[in-house]
């Protein structure tokens, strides 16, 4: 009895968060949200994650994923970002490489750094922003 109530205490007074390291799935022309089906988009990005990724992702794609390049390996979603380059003063472009997080590094190669939090960081008021799960992406897209 008592180990239970000390959890309960340490419980309520926590901060949810969780982050974790994904290393490279590919880097593509592929966008499945803003030009799904569109072969290639007109913009690059870096994609992480489950092996389901494509171009026309529907419904929930994180079920049909087998495996996934992060290290929570439960979870089959996928994440992308931009792709940056540099300009030289030649004007000719290079890809600027992605690099491990060193805090996160055991396991992953080239990759980014998830981060699942309770409250949005730019505001201080946490008990105003209560967690939500993410809408899967057919109703996501249904409301943009």
């Amino acid at each position: 009895m008592k180990f239970s109530t000390v959890a309960l205490t340490l419980a309520g007074t926590a901060e949810a968060g969780l982050r974790f390291g994904c290393s490279t799935l590919t880097i593509q022309r592929l966008d499945p949200v803003v030009e799904p089906g569109r072969l290639p988009t007109a913009h690059l990005h870096h994609i992480v994650g489950g092996n389901a990724f494509n171009a026309t992702m529907e419904g929930d794609v994180g079920a049909r994923g087998t495996c996934t390049t992060c290290q929570m390996a439960e979870d089959f979603s996928n994440y992308w970002t931009a792709v940056m380059y540099y300009k030289h003063t030649n004007g000719s472009y290079h890809r600027v490489p992605v690099i491990n997080n060193a805090a996160l590094a055991a396991g992953t190669t080239g990759g980014i750094t998830v981060y699942y939090t309770q409250y949005d960081l730019t505001r201080d008021n946490i008990q105003q922003q209560p967690i939500k799960a993410f809408q899967p992406v057919s109703l996501l897209t249904s409301t943009l």
